[in-house]
């Protein structure tokens, strides 16, 4: 198959998302809004399952941070720490430290902050942006 053209955008469904959420009702949101945008999605609970999860490649990740267990910013320490395979982390957080989250959106894998309820538009025209993916036409 050859490769697509120098700019081109890729087919979301080409993109594996690992969406990380304690609150069940804010990752199912997350799955819903994610997999209708058209990307391969895995679903954790809690740090622990995502750090888990994230031995396997994954094209991006959506963080909260305040989670049982190692927590967002745990898992943003340990992705740190990595020397490669860092996918890029869109953040999603009920939580307001300005100086907690200015060493977060300090972080260069760190693409977005976003503080719940969150502005759907805003995560998946990102989402799409940092990937390279061709969103849906509606």
């Amino acid at each position: 198959m050859p490769d697509p053209q120098p700019g081109a955008l890729s087919d979301p469904r080409t993109k594996k998302v690992l969406i990380v959420d304690d609150d069940e009702g804010c990752l199912n949101l997350l799955e819903i809004l994610v997999k209708r945008d058209g990307f391969q999605i895995e679903l954790a609970r809690d740090g622990d399952e995502a750090l888990e999860k994230l031995k396997r490649p994954f094209d991006a990740l959506i963080l909260d941070l305040m989670l049982p267990g190692t927590t967002g910013f745990g898992v943003i320490e340990q992705l740190a720490a990595r020397s490669s395979g860092v996918p890029p982390v869109i953040v999603v957080t009920a939580f307001g430290s300005a100086k907690e989250l200015s060493g977060v959106r300090a972080r260069p894998f760190v693409a977005l902050v976003l503080d719940k309820p969150l502005n759907q538009k805003l995560l998946l025209s990102r989402l799409h942006e940092v990937l390279g993916t061709q969103p849906k036409p509606w």
